[in-house]
């Protein structure tokens, strides 16, 4: 399970230091042996020490190192203080060894994976000072523990009979862990912390409850025991016991987030941003750092963002004004004209190698998103495989997000598949070498960022839509993301009231006209802080160094060679990218 202290073991692992004797005269080959070891020992060391970890990652844990004997069948550590004190003291273990290292004596490729955790571990070590242990949030309402769970349960792998088995532990282990992350709660709201939208986890976690034994969780993981194919009597026993697991954790589970969010109403919650609590600037501008993959600063970021709307706002201008015989384009975008999502992929992959490093193993299925989960309001989704998987992708996609032929609907599909995370995992996990690179490197905003980056990339490959309509569509949708991106700030850093965040939005010219709408925005960016800045201010540093690299080359740039220089970097921190892309410009002038 994602664990949910953000220093936890999924991201960073157990942390534990190597008991290595450091030489009085460092060498460049012991150096870089010494440092693949100490990176190996930290994969190991997360799978190990987090189950669901090992088996979404790994098919064959032993080929990597990793004894499954050696790992707890469950969701996770519970969330205690026992547990937040000791990540705390593993981080500072690890990043004391981590700094033994000497940079200059490892090749090119380990001095990225340095500075990839080099960024994790300094932000994670800054995370863990005390004074922030309960500022983090369990239920969010849009990426809450809450909403996470069914997700994971319903895209569990089974590849084994014992796989099953496993699976009913883990279910029934659901009670225990949500018990530990409500205590967390309650905690919370005593120390004046608690800063969640009760109501919007009520209203998911009843829908839940509400569908019992009839769940589409449970149907889903019921339809993975039938695709092993195992004996009739075997598989009917193991769904026995899935369901009394279910029964009996799963939903008494969600009853009891129901009860406690209930119990809570009347207690302390902070209703508007982190700004309003002690230590909450200090805390939101590392999770702005943690989510926008670089060391900018609050004031950086906003003026990142503000010169991007202003960019965009007279971008749009320009093209309606030089060309209002397309305003009805404009305003009732055109069909794309595909009538499956297959043939969007499938249209974009015939067409995207011109453009784009080509790779192997891009087999893919498509499949609807679970019922439940599609009504929190999830568009689409990839599911990450396991780094030693050669088999189809997945790609899953909510029935409901609009028409097939729907430019929107192009963008999701895009963006989840070709040339978006899809393509950008195949890509990675078929060049680069380090296990801990493809799994645990952790940059939202890279992999985010370059996602919706691909997906206004493909607009390229529709046929018989204007280029200028798209480019409209594309700079109107970024003008209001940025503008969210700046509303979070202001919520967050500014203490913005829900006026405050209307005010701003009228200024913009974003009237939501109905007051609820006004005040279901507010409260999604007040419950889960810095979600849209992977997205959008991931897209803007790729943007920047997309500029960068067109100026300085001209007709030397070559788009297919600029991809390949950001793709290789791998989920990294901008400053790693950055380099890659000079490599790639000083390379070509």
């Amino acid at each position: 399970m994602k664990q949910f202290k953000r220093c936890s073991a999924l991201l960073l692992g157990a942390l534990a230091a190597l008991s290595l004797v450091a030489c009085s005269k460092k060498d460049a080959t012991g150096e870089q042996e010494r440092f693949d070891q100490f990176i190996q020992q930290e994969f190991v060391d997360t799978m190990e020490s987090d189950y669901p970890s090992m088996h979404i990652f790994l098919i064959h844990p032993e080929d990597f190192g990793v004894d499954p004997s050696a790992v707890e069948v469950g969701l996770g550590l519970r969330v205690d203080e026992q547990t937040i004190e000791k990540t705390a003291q593993d981080v500072a273990a690890a990043r004391e060894e981590f700094q033994t290292f000497d940079r200059k004596l490892l090749t090119e490729e380990q001095q990225d994976t340095y500075d990839i955790y080099q960024f994790q571990v300094d932000l994670d070590s800054k995370l863990c000072d005390p004074k922030f242990d309960y500022y983090q949030q369990a239920f969010g309402s849009t990426m809450g523990m809450h909403t996470q769970i069914p997700t994971l349960l319903s895209d569990w792998q089974l590849r084994s009979e014992q796989d099953v088995k496993d699976l009913i532990a883990v279910v029934g282990d659901v009670k225990p862990y949500v018990d530990s992350l409500l205590d967390y709660t309650r905690k919370q709201e005593e120390k004046g912390l608690l800063m969640t939208d009760l109501d919007s986890v009520i209203q998911y976690c009843q829908g839940v409850v509400a569908a019992g034994e009839n769940s589409a969780v449970l149907h889903s993981m019921n339809e993975s025991i039938d695709a092993l194919d195992l004996d009739k009597e075997d598989a009917g026993r193991y769904k026995a016991e899935l369901k009394e697991a279910f029964e009996n954790s799963f939903l008494p589970a969600y009853e009891e987030i129901i009860t406690t969010m209930e119990s809570l109403k009347s207690g302390d919650n902070n209703q508007e941003g982190l700004a309003h609590f002690e230590y909450g600037k200090e805390y939101y501008t590392l999770l702005l750092q943690q989510n926008v993959g670089s060391n900018k600063s609050v004031e950086e970021i906003r003026q990142m963002m503000e010169d991007a709307c202003n960019r965009y706002d007279k971008g749009i201008e320009t093209i309606i004004l030089e060309n209002p015989d397309l305003y009805e384009s404009f305003v009732n975008f055109p069909a794309t004209g595909f009538g499956s999502y297959t043939a969007i992929l499938d249209n974009i992959q015939g067409k995207m190698y011109r453009d784009y490093p080509e790779v192997s193993n891009l087999g893919y299925n498509i499949v609807n998103i679970n019922e439940e989960i599609a009504n929190s309001g999830v568009a689409a989704y990839f599911n990450i495989p396991p780094i030693d998987d050669t088999g189809d992708k997945q790609l899953r996609v909510n029935p409901d997000i609009g028409g097939v032929d729907d430019i929107y609907t192009y963008s999701v599909v895009a963006h989840e598949g070709y040339p978006g995370h899809m393509y950008q995992n195949a890509y990675a996990y078929e060049n680069l070498d380090s296990p801990y690179r493809k799994a645990l490197a952790n940059s939202p905003a890279y992999s985010e960022g370059f996602a919706v980056y691909a997906q206004y990339s493909a607009f390229q490959y529709l046929d018989g839509i204007d280029p200028r309509v798209l480019d409209a569509y594309r700079q109107q949708e970024l003008y209001t993301y940025c503008a969210i991106v700046l509303s979070d700030i202001g919520i967050h850093y500014d203490g913005w009231s829900l006026q405050e965040f209307q005010d701003f939005l009228t200024e913009m010219g974003l009237e939501l006209g109905d007051e609820a709408l006004y005040e279901s925005q507010y409260k999604q960016l007040q419950s889960t802080p810095c979600a849209f800045q992977p997205y959008y201010v991931g897209y803007e540093e790729f943007m920047a160094l997309r500029r960068k690299a067109e100026k300085e080359l001209g007709d030397s740039f070559n788009q297919k060679a600029f991809h390949e220089a950001i793709l290789k970097s791998g989920a990294a921190p901008f400053c790693v990218v950055e380099r890659n892309v000079d490599k790639y410009i000083n390379a070509s002038k």
